[in-house]
């Protein structure tokens, strides 16, 4: 800071994310590096005699995190937060708003059963967000145990209303809105319908310095899969963008809202990515009313990480790999690569007594021939004692070649269309969830989907890519087609308006509906009962006013109800130029599911039931008891794969069949059965 500034008016805070405590604790190497770094970031607090600590989410990697994380964390958080230091900020706003299951509700600091000397702030992530019986979050406990102050948390998905926490120091006051982690393609379409309301002080109250901690995806990958930063409001000084994890903690500004963005980045890697391999840093954010810096602090103790890639088409010929053992040349040349990769990480060792000396390595190899592969664990085997993921250090990647005039089913432009644009993180994977709906924005209207809408297969995607939900496929397919079912039977469309009226019911299916009754599912359910159908005890079954058989369907009754649009600028907007932004000068900083209730088509006893109706009738499983003839063996288990193939090929089947058998009970002249699949 300036010399002429008071350092009694100075807010000195140390900024974090993603810490992730409890990343493969149980790996007998890595198991401990999240908590030492973690421990370092509270030591630089102590040194640096911060006001309070602010986390931005994802202070565990999991949701449930072990007795042992708990423990760590714990032990940690006592060792340097508590203590007799005096507490220099005073805290305006309105305590039992602001905070969530805290004692007495109120900020930890001002409990008179505690003696707090660092405040932390913190948010949760999408990794410790609340989930479970009583929807409890990991830091409702540090909150309860007076640990932690949480704060930012929202449950009403169908508006968002942010009252920030109000502190003041000397002469600087800071407004600090928290907005913890909401799926994305949710908060966006909040912020779109103008569903997200921040307050703010009065200007009357003097000059404020708005700061916002957010967890969401930053980078875009794929259509609503981000929040772009414009949505956010323009009164904003300074945002703490948590979620990814590569660092880029310098403050960036942008014109078109006027404000500042930091990516502190994790602090422990947790994948192999390129942008894992950046430098890890926290840190120290300084503001004096409306100005600020924010000091960029390398940490210590992480474990070195080298990341490389290598092209062999680039180097075939260097290689001679079209002619000999090509297998035992690129051999060759993996463990040249490596070894220089190991010799490079010894310039990330910094001397810290606590930081791990076995390098992470990551060497990724783009190849174009099966023979130019070899196996990477017995590769790795040899480096067991040099470095610290030996198994895991080569990751082959294939370039896909299409021959020419090879038929496909894709559309090619629209494929196109759909990269356009896409910026791909380098810190991870493009994940093909991303690219489908921004695919189905580009095929022609014939190509498009009739009963699943590009959302819900999105969802599907990421439901057993992501989260290894092999029964989200079929439950959700059985849901849709359900409620397709139910539909046509109801309106008896006309031949040439079969598709047209799927469309129509396409438009009604909720994606909030879907994620809600998948998330109550328990995630206990076993393989072997992937014939259940999706359900939930806040679904209704709806029987059809003309019809025999009924059919569990979703209740779209989403009640948004009206709030008022994102906050406006104060009518006296803080200046906030490139003037206000200032660095330090001595600155030397180097990112359940139960059965469906019988799926309820018993048609009435004495009645005979349709094709339709019994092919979608539930498995019975094995009774109870031992020996045989006790109930129906269980069907055998199928792949993901087998069970999405049965459960699309059936939904043309069942729809159009039972449509016609509906017009034949009713007296409806019996039309040809029509495709409604995707046809040219």
């Amino acid at each position: 800071m300036s010399e002429e500034v008071d350092t009694e008016d100075v807010l000195r805070i140390m900024v974090a994310t993603d810490n992730h405590l409890g990343y493969a604790e149980k790996n007998a190497v890595r198991g401990d590096d999240s908590f030492i770094a973690f421990e370092e970031l509270l030591e630089l607090a102590v040194q640096e005699d911060v006001d309070f600590i602010l986390l931005g989410g994802d202070l565990f990697h999991d949701a449930v995190p072990s007795q042992n994380t708990l423990h760590n964390c714990m032990k940690l958080l006592r060792r340097y937060t508590f203590g007799d230091k005096p507490i220099n900020i005073e805290l305006l706003s309105d305590q039992a708003v602001n905070f969530h299951n805290a004692v007495n509700e109120t900020v930890n600091y001002e409990d008179p059963n505690l003696n707090v000397a660092i405040p932390v702030f913190s948010i949760h992530g999408n990794h410790d967000d609340p989930s479970g019986f009583g929807r409890l979050s990991s830091l409702d406990l540090l909150s309860t145990t007076g640990l932690v102050n949480y704060f930012g948390r929202w449950t009403d998905l169908t508006k968002v209303n942010i009252n920030p926490v109000l502190l003041r120091k000397g002469q600087t006051q800071l407004a600090l809105y928290g907005l913890s982690h909401i799926h994305d393609a949710r908060l966006r379409r909040l912020f779109e319908d103008f569903k997200v309301n921040m307050e703010y002080p009065s200007s009357e109250e003097g000059e404020w310095f708005h700061l916002m901690v957010l967890h969401q995806n930053h980078a875009d990958r794929g259509p609503k899969s981000n929040i772009p930063e414009e949505m956010l409001p323009d009164f904003l000084h300074l945002i703490i963008w948590g979620h990814e994890h590569d660092c880029h903690i310098e403050p960036q500004f942008n014109a078109k809202r006027n404000f500042y963005v930091s990516q502190p980045g994790s602090s422990v890697a947790t994948s192999l990515a390129e942008g894992e391999a950046l430098k890890k840093h926290v840190g120290l954010l300084e503001i004096h009313k409306t100005r600020f810096q924010m000091k960029p602090m390398p940490l210590q103790t992480v474990r070195p990480f080298v990341f490389d890639s290598v092209d062999l088409s680039q180097i075939a010929e260097e290689l001679k790999l079209d002619e000999g053992d090509v297998t035992n040349k690129v051999i060759a040349m993996a463990k040249e690569r490596v070894e220089d990769m190991i010799i490079r990480s010894k310039e990330q060792l910094t001397g810290h007594p606590k930081q791990p000396k076995l390098p992470l390595i990551r060497l990724r190899i783009i190849f174009s021939s099966e023979e130019q592969m070899f196996n990477a664990i017995r590769f790795g085997q040899s480096y067991n004692e040099q470095v610290a993921n030996p198994a895991d250090m080569i990751l082959f990647k294939k370039v896909l070649k299409r021959v020419k005039g090879e038929y496909s089913d894709g559309d090619k432009e629209a494929l196109r269309g759909a990269l356009d644009g896409i910026q791909i993180d380098s810190s991870s994977e493009m994940k093909i969830e991303n690219f489908i709906e921004r695919y189905f924005q580009e095929i022609p209207a014939k190509r498009q989907l009739k009963v699943l809408s590009p959302k819900i297969l999105s969802e599907i995607c990421n439901r057993l890519v992501e989260k290894g939900d092999v029964n989200a496929a079929e439950g959700i397919i059985k849901h849709c087609k359900y409620g397709a079912l139910e539909h046509l039977m109801e309106s008896l469309p006309a031949d040439d308006e079969v598709e047209e009226s799927l469309e129509a019911f396409n438009k009604t299916l909720s994606l909030d509906d879907i994620i809600n009754r998948l998330d109550n599912l328990s995630s206990k359910v076993k393989a072997n009962v992937s014939d259940t159908s999706l359900s939930s005890t806040s679904s209704k079954s709806r029987q059809s006013a003309r019809g025999t058989s009924s059919y569990v369907i979703p209740d779209d009754d989403e009640n948004d109800s009206d709030v008022e649009p994102l906050a406006k600028k104060a009518t006296k907007k803080q200046a906030k130029t490139g003037n206000n932004f200032f660095l330090d000068d001595n600155d030397d900083s180097d990112n359940d599911a139960g059965p469906a209730t019988a799926k309820t088509i018993n048609s009435t006893r004495g009645k005979k039931t349709t094709k339709a109706e019994t092919g979608a009738k539930t498995i019975a499983g094995r009774g109870r008891g031992r020996g045989r003839g006790r109930g129906a063996a269980p069907p055998p288990t199928r792949t993901t794969r087998q069970a999405l193939d049965v459960s699309v090929n059936s939904t043309r089947s069942t729809l159009l069949e039972s449509l016609a058998n509906a017009r034949s009970r009713r007296g409806v002249k019996n039309a040809p059965v029509i495709d409604i699949s995707d046809s040219e």
